[in-house]
């Protein structure tokens, strides 16, 4: 009897420790599947903006041998605009300039009279909302004397000129000379300068071109 009774009683303790055993190892496995899933980085969940497909535009110089070309992706809420230029007779092209704007915002476009006489320059309009801006470049994609990427026209003008505010940049009247159209702020007069590239001037004219 007492042989039966020891027994029983290693049974009994046997089996508690196998009921431990076995509630440590799952409240171990539950910690560790809860530490991985606290692991996962927010990034993973983060909304991805997939790039819509390249649109492009462009516009010879007078005499054919140049290309000027805008190439426009969409991304979100945005637009990428990317220039190049390019010599007609070859394939490779010269990266100039690249901005992303709001929808919102405005938009960037070739001017049809772009291009300088000589190919040396090219201009690009950027409409919003308030006005109208417009940037001159080197076609060859160098910096002007000042280490500037480009010449902004409505800034150097506000800085020059009082009274007047510039409605459009028309085109080219010599190789180094743009013809810039403006509006009396408190007036009804409409004057157009010579905008020249060289000295970053401006020259009153005495005819408004239409």
């Amino acid at each position: 009897m007492l042989i039966s009774k020891l027994k029983l009683l290693m049974l009994i303790i046997l089996l508690l420790i196998v009921g431990v055993s076995f509630v440590t190892f799952t409240k171990q496995q539950y910690s560790a599947d809860t530490r991985v899933f606290a692991d996962i980085p927010d990034s993973l969940t983060s909304t991805i903006v997939v790039p819509g497909l390249i649109k492009t535009e462009f516009m010879d110089s007078p005499d054919g041998t140049e290309t000027l070309t805008m190439e426009r992706q969409e991304k979100g809420d945005k637009f990428r605009y990317s220039f190049f230029t390019s010599d007609t007779s070859k394939e490779a092209q010269q990266f100039i300039y690249t901005k992303e704007l709001t929808l919102s915002y405005g938009q960037l476009s070739i001017p049809y009279n772009t291009w300088s006489p000589d190919n040396t320059y090219f201009f690009i309009k950027e409409s919003t909302a308030s006005q109208n801006n417009y940037y001159v470049f080197f076609a060859s994609g160098e910096n002007f004397s000042d280490y500037s990427q480009y010449l902004d026209i409505q800034r150097l003008f506000e800085e020059k000129i009082q009274g007047f505010t510039i409605s459009d940049v028309t085109g080219w009247a010599a190789p180094t000379l743009l013809i810039i159209n403006t509006q009396e702020q408190e007036g009804e007069q409409k004057v157009s300068f010579w905008f020249d590239v060289q000295t970053q001037s401006f020259t009153r004219l005495g005819t408004y071109f239409k």
